[in-house]
């Protein structure tokens, strides 16, 4: 079952509407904020020479780009299915986290680049007092902004704004070390001594930064190849625990993925041979409509019916105490009879 298109003045197209909004918004405040952050780096960075400073300006730059990328990801993830994307588009979130990590990657290697060069050219900060206010500005304003992406991306169920956030509280910390070390700096005579201080807590940021965005990357490419969800797993079986009846058999071979802001969902369920199809049809369709309805009505849920007159549940036993994950997530093939190892232990 694939979730029907969604009538905009029905409560749940009203819902759905809200929250697409809600996302487009947040991308779209990321992205403002992100130009302006810039800007103010850029200036501290100008006034500085700072190569610390410098290091949280080239993350910006990356930041910027990078949201520039989710802001069209967000609305591109939420185009409905269609003939050449049967589960729709939301797999471009995944993308854009990927390409904000790639860019953050990017940058820690500039960073590296430019404090070593600071230090064969002999040339250390000044102007630090300023520059010091500057960057103390903006880590505030990204660090409220920071929260505030976590708190709608973890709401609204998207990933990409929980990834963005988690991209602006790293710059966050960024700046704090920028503010530690620029604030060393500013205490030290100008001398061999500064220009080391300098490029040595820029080497150390660039290293954090690098470590941010392989994380990031990891992340998408998870998204990407589909890599089991084990709090999704354990939601779905939840649901068909909280549905299940006594004369079920056994459930088996489920799995489970996002793409944005669907889920798609399929299992077999192993139901008495003497069922009418009637009866088998009304049971599959009540795990449907409940699944979806507990993920946002988005996506498809697909049931495949086996029955216990077939191998291998031909004088089995019948599923007894609670469905687990390990259970439901088993591969199990009817036609070999041979089990394999459950998707998660």
């Amino acid at each position: 079952m694939t979730a029907p298109p969604v009538d905009p003045a029905s409560p749940s197209g009203q819902v759905r509407r809200h929250q697409s909004g809600l996302r487009r918004r947040a991308a779209a405040v990321s992205l403002a904020v992100a130009v302006v952050l810039l800007a103010i780096k850029g200036a501290a960075w100008f006034i500085t020479g700072s190569a610390a400073i410098l290091s949280d300006a080239l993350e910006s730059v990356t930041h910027l780009g990078a949201v520039g990328f989710m802001y069209w990801a967000v609305r591109f993830a939420e185009a409905p299915p269609d003939a050449d994307h049967p589960y729709g588009h939301g797999k471009a979130e995944q993308l854009s986290i990927g390409f904000e990590g790639g860019a953050i990657v990017l940058a820690a290697l500039v960073i590296a680049v430019q404090a070593i060069e600071s230090v064969v050219r002999g040339v250390g900060p000044a102007s630090l007092d300023l520059g010091l206010i500057l960057i103390g500005i903006a880590a505030v304003v990204n660090l409220i902004l920071g929260l505030w992406l976590q708190l709608v991306g973890r709401r609204l169920d998207a990933p990409v704004l929980v990834a963005d956030g988690k991209h602006v509280l790293s710059d966050v910390w960024t700046s704090i070390g920028v503010l530690v070390g620029v604030g060393v700096c500013w205490l030290l005579p100008p001398g061999p001594w500064q220009v080391g201080t300098d490029a040595g807590v820029a080497l150390i940021l660039a290293g954090y930064i690098l470590w941010v965005g392989l994380g990031l990357m990891r992340e998408a490419v998870a998204g990407l190849l589909d890599q089991t969800d084990p709090a999704l797993m354990t939601k779905v079986v939840e649901i068909i625990e909280s549905l299940r009846s006594a004369e079920w058999i056994d459930v088996h071979n489920l799995r489970a993925r996002r793409a944005g802001d669907q889920i798609h969902i399929d299992f077999h369920l192993v139901v008495p041979a003497t069922w009418t199809v009637a009866t088998a049809h009304d049971v599959v369709e009540l795990l449907e409509q409940r699944l979806l309805a507990n993920f946002s009505g988005q996506g498809s849920v697909l049931i495949h019916l086996d029955h216990d007159g077939s191998e291998p549940y031909r004088g089995g036993t019948r599923l007894a105490g609670p469905l687990t994950v390990k259970r439901a997530t088993r591969i199990e093939p009817p036609e070999s009879g041979v089990t394999t190892s459950p998707i998660l232990p």
